[in-house]
């Protein structure tokens, strides 16, 4: 069975002609991508003697680091190499040693601040490996984009330079379109179901549907037992996991209570709800309720955003992660997504 390769992963150019510093590399499940890429660090490492960072979002991923990334791709690809690993800093960072020879670290988004103050200990990172970039559950760290780019600041500096040329590979099953880094580089509007590449400034986005690895997923018992699970066709087919168009529909708000209104970009829109439902919907601003901005540039005078720590806060988060919260559009539902993602 041919699994994905990421040693040519040189060969592709952002939407300039340059050669990209961030590439993401979405693919349906079990094809390998993983895999791939871990091999190409470690290849990296033995032939050229560079080094790499694997980031990750939370500290706690990092206990047993070195076996939990190295223990597959021993077995299939180097039997006879033993990497082992070191807290360092007081628990900032991992250091990895490849046969007792220092190969790379591993650090994690909710240490950016930390990180910051070993920036020439990491002057020596050549690449950097940031897996499962979108989440299934959708609660991704607050200020994530802030504190991915702080990390990259930090490792990118030194040997006499301001900045230097260091890759971040970023690898995910597909699971949403509505996720922070494809907010980020404007990807949510332009991607659709063909999309097998996108471009951008120092960008580059891949989505590989490997079939022989579907077809053989599609002959498990088990998946079988669960063929029409939603999520067992996403994990088949590559289409994205919490993308279904089943919450966009047009309702009447009979029975709703009138919850809060907010700006973004330029449009009004209103939300309504109970107890165990919330529908979104283009329209003025409704006397006597709140009202708030969804992004920074949407909050002027006394308009706010929603405070984090408060019941409706939660309530937006919980009932749109359980499939509870309907739009009567796709425009409505982008709106909310990204007031929910402009506040984590």
């Amino acid at each position: 069975m041919k699994y994905f390769e990421a040693h040519d992963i040189t060969e592709y150019r952002d939407a300039n002609g340059q050669t990209p510093e961030i590439m993401m590399v979405d693919g349906n499940r079990a094809a390998g991508k993983t895999t791939a890429f871990s091999r190409k660090f470690v290849d990296d490492f033995k032939t050229t003697g560079k080094k790499f960072m694997l980031l990750y979002r939370y500290a706690n991923e990092l206990t047993n680091i070195s076996e939990a990334f190295f223990k597959d791709i021993k077995g299939l690809f180097f039997p006879d190499d033993e990497m082992t690993d070191k807290t360092q800093a007081h628990g900032a960072f991992i250091e990895l040693f490849l046969n007792g020879k220092s190969c790379g670290y591993a650090a994690a988004l909710n240490t950016a601040g930390k990180l910051k103050h070993y920036s020439h200990i990491f002057s020596d990172v050549g690449q950097i490996l940031f897996d499962e970039y979108q989440l299934e559950n959708g609660f991704y760290i607050q200020n994530e984009i802030q504190k991915f780019i702080s990390i990259h600041m930090t490792v990118a500096r030194g040997q006499g330079q301001v900045v230097r040329f260091v890759p971040v590979y970023m690898l995910s099953n597909s699971v949403s379109i509505f996720n922070p880094y494809y907010e980020a580089f404007g990807i949510a509007e332009r991607i659709n179901s063909r999309t097998k590449q996108l471009k951008g400034d120092g960008w580059v986005l891949l989505r590989l549907m490997l079939q022989e690895v579907a077809k053989e997923q599609e002959k498990s018992a088990f998946n079988r037992a669960f063929a029409g699970s939603r999520y067992t066709q996403a994990a088949t087919d590559n289409s994205f996991l919490n993308d279904d168009t089943y919450n966009i529909k047009k309702r009447d708000t009979t029975g709703l209570q009138a919850l809060f209104c907010f700006y973004s970009d330029g449009d009004t829109f209103q939300v309504y709800g109970n107890r165990a439902e919330m529908y979104g919907r283009r329209g003025g601003v409704i006397p006597d309720v709140p009202v708030y901005g969804a992004q920074h540039h949407d909050r002027t005078g006394d308009i706010k955003s929603i405070q984090t720590s408060g019941y409706l806060w939660a309530k937006v988060r919980i009932l749109y992660q359980d499939g509870a919260f309907t739009f009567d559009s796709p425009k409505t539902k982008r709106a909310v997504l990204r007031m929910i993602f402009d506040r984590l």
